[in-house]
């Protein structure tokens, strides 16, 4: 076994379904040994934080375990088959095998509706500091272990200012950019309404204000887990994003997906007041603006329809980059009635 992972690294890549089949078979084998027993208990609860033994959790792991009773067992027998030199009565060896593996498939196939009720619930007694930003303000944040945190304007961060837990957690309402500090010992995990996003030590950006029709998570490095569930909490969905890719969360329907975003890497330049845009439509930069100006700007009709290239530094004077707007579409902008107003571009004839 001199070239074969530490048993930890091993668990870990299971869960990740990056194992291959000598990985599993030699996994099981390990777990299958009643010395190990603890080893593997241990791993468990490193994973999904166990510091809740309520009947609640007691109930819910028990349905989940029932839930993949059939994947352990046909994993179990595909292993034998693959493994003559075992000698142990079949009964036996399923029946011993089933109750050690059944908590590490569980982790696998359940882990997001286990952790989902665990996570709230030891989140909600952690007491917790809050920066609050005003319209058109941002402020960044720097975290006892070293994490920050550009808040962006009307946005709102609960966060602790010491490790109270197995996790470090925080809850954001509207938009930040995380870069947080590795601690594998110790995720990072933002609560956001409906949706949860934790990560080890990696950088991302996460839109999630209330009136935001869906939520999204965009991840410039490292590797990002996304939850998101119903109102009525049932099985939660989950995405494993990597660089250059965003999940989209529409809370009201549960419905979670991932996808390719080139342009991730303009984030960097967000969190700190520049707004780079490649084809977006009009209406999104306008309210951008509104967002990290706090003022009034109105869009005509005949402007509506106009998509928008180009990068915007909103530490500038706002009639300064609203000029450079109206030149990028072809239209003029005008002050009128204490508002800013966009008239003509793209579709004027």
């Amino acid at each position: 076994m001199n070239n074969q992972l530490p048993i930890a690294d091993l668990f870990v890549r299971y869960l990740e379904n990056n194992c291959t089949a000598d990985e599993v078979r030699q996994l099981l084998k390990y777990f299958d040994s009643g010395e190990n027993e603890e080893v593997l208990r241990a791993l468990i609860q490193a994973e999904l934080g166990f510091t809740d033994q309520s009947k609640e959790t007691t109930k819910r792991t028990e349905a989940a375990i029932a839930k993949v009773r059939s994947i352990i067992l046909q994993e179990i027998r595909g292993n034998q088959e693959q493994e003559p030199q075992y000698t142990k009565p079949a009964k036996s060896f399923i029946m011993n095998t089933w109750l050690k593996a059944c908590a590490a498939l569980l982790i696998f196939g359940c882990s997001a509706l286990v952790y989902w009720h665990i996570g709230q619930k030891a989140y909600q007694k952690q007491q917790l500091k809050q920066a609050v930003t005003q319209p058109g303000k941002r402020k960044l944040l720097q975290l006892f272990d070293g994490t920050k945190i550009w808040l962006c304007p009307s946005s709102s961060l609960q966060y602790p200012d010491q490790l109270t837990g197995n996790y470090r957690e925080v809850k954001l309402e509207g938009e930040a950019f995380f870069e947080v500090a590795k601690d594998k010992v110790h995720p990072f995990i933002i609560h956001s309404g409906r949706m949860q996003t934790q990560v080890v030590g990696t950088s991302f950006n996460i839109q999630a204000y209330k009136k935001q029709d869906k939520l999204s998570v965009t991840v410039v490095t490292g590797i990002v887990k996304v939850t998101g569930t119903t109102a009525s909490g049932s099985s939660p969905a989950q995405v494993m994003l990597k660089p250059n890719q965003r999940a989209l969360f529409n809370p009201k329907t549960g419905s979670l997906t991932g996808e390719n975003y080139p342009d991730a890497q303009q984030m960097l330049k967000r969190k700190d007041g520049i707004l780079t845009y490649n084809g977006t439509p009009i209406q999104k930069v306008i309210a951008d603006f509104r967002l990290f100006y706090n003022l009034p700007i109105e869009l005509e009709n005949n402007a509506t329809g106009c998509l928008c290239y180009g990068e915007f530094n909103t530490n500038r004077p706002v009639n300064i980059v609203l000029e450079q707007l109206a030149a990028a579409i072809i239209g003029k902008v005008i002050f009128e009635k204490d508002r800013y107003i966009l008239k003509g571009g793209c579709d004027e004839r």
